[in-house]
């Protein structure tokens, strides 16, 4: 099977459209070109995988322009934010889904990530964004047992750094390593920068309402989202990487799968145990996010008693827990239970991996935590 090849100036124009190619309105190129150069080189899509790349890499060329065009000044930033984070799999979509439940709480939902500052109607969003979910499940049918995806639910925003071309969710979705080196060495300043600005598009001032982000990537640039957000708090969640490194090559080979028929699965679990060792600083350093109120909770803890987990969460954000807070998060607590995935299944050894190995390489973690 040849090998679809993908033109990152083809890119562009596309998104470009009728505009003049030389407006200067498009930023993060160098980026563009390199993730291009490196999904042709190492990934090795299929046909269906390059169109769907080429669609996503268009559409975040479209969305910074339509930031740059957007007629309001952009908002420096929504007056209070707190960012959940911590490895994959270990509860940070089930706690920003019930912190979303709470009546001051602002999440932005997958719609609004998918399309910040997009100018057409909600609904029209809304059913894009449904496309969206249905084409992926067509594309990865196991994907909706690991994770939930929904137009109207929150969801992580990596969606927003993604637009830069400098988020490490590229060698989720690809086997990019090339790119992945080099993304290591850049500055991600101006990334973070996008992100602030598209979340200003989607909240606005957000006036009486919290903002609750959540992306495990923000482990990786703690001080880039420190500097982006001075007045953030962290909650970082802790689960034994025993679990989570089995459960994260599981996702990432369901999702790779999808876009080509070259996963290697001993790959996979070589650069999950590489990039959990890298997170380490941002899980066990008090100081990582450069001064941002940090609140460590373990997984153990949010799933054997949600509501009180919430309630560390809201005393820590400066959050009222009162009756109507309570009865919303317990009620969503009793829709996760009903419509949450299904069971997920994964081994260690099926990615060249062994318990023992990983309690042995994350003794001190799982010490310090407990876990």
């Amino acid at each position: 099977m040849t090998t679809v090849l993908l033109d990152p100036d083809e890119v562009t124009r596309a998104a470009l459209g009728e505009r003049d190619a030389s407006a200067g309105t498009l930023s993060f190129q160098p980026a563009l070109h390199r993730l291009v150069q490196a999904i042709n080189e190492e990934a090795r899509l299929t046909p269906d995988g390059a169109r769907v790349a080429r669609t996503s890499l268009v559409h975040a060329l479209r969305t910074q322009l339509r930031l740059a065009s957007r007629q309001q000044p952009p908002v420096d930033r929504p007056s209070t934010v707190t960012v959940v984070t911590g490895l994959h799999r270990t509860g940070t979509t089930l706690l920003q889904l019930l912190l979303a439940a709470h009546p001051q709480v602002r999440a932005p939902q997958l719609w609004e990530l998918l399309a910040p500052a997009a100018p057409q109607p909600t609904e029209e969003l809304v059913a894009a964004a449904a496309r969206y979910v249905a084409e992926y499940h067509r594309a990865a049918p196991a994907f909706a047992a690991i994770h939930p995806l929904h137009p109207r639910k929150p969801e992580e925003c990596h969606r927003l750094i993604a637009n830069s071309f400098h988020s490490e969710i590229f060698g989720l979705r690809y086997h990019v390593p090339g790119y992945l080196d080099w993304l290591s060495r850049q500055d991600h300043t101006a990334a973070y920068a996008l992100h602030r600005e598209q979340l200003a598009a989607i909240v606005g001032t957000a006036p009486g309402r919290h903002v609750v982000l959540k992306c495990p990537f923000h482990l990786w640039h703690a001080a880039e989202l420190a500097a982006t957000y001075p007045q953030a708090r962290v909650v970082r969640l802790h689960r034994d990487p025993v679990s989570t490194v089995a459960s994260v090559c599981s996702l990432t080979r369901t999702v790779r799968a999808a876009r080509s028929r070259h996963v290697d699965p001993h790959e996979i679990g070589a650069f999950w145990l590489d990039r959990t060792a890298a997170a380490l600083p941002g899980l066990r350093d008090p100081e990582a996010f450069v001064g941002l109120p940090v609140l460590d909770l373990r997984y153990r803890d949010l799933v054997a008693d949600p509501v009180a987990a919430v309630a560390r969460v809201c005393a820590f954000a400066g959050l009222p827990f009162d009756p109507p807070a309570r009865q919303a998060v317990r009620a969503a607590i009793q829709t996760a239970a009903r419509t949450g995935p299904g069971r997920h299944q994964y081994r260690l050894s099926d990615y060249g991996l062994d318990a023992d190995g990983l309690r042995r390489r994350f003794a001190d973690y799982r010490a310090a935590y407990r876990l």
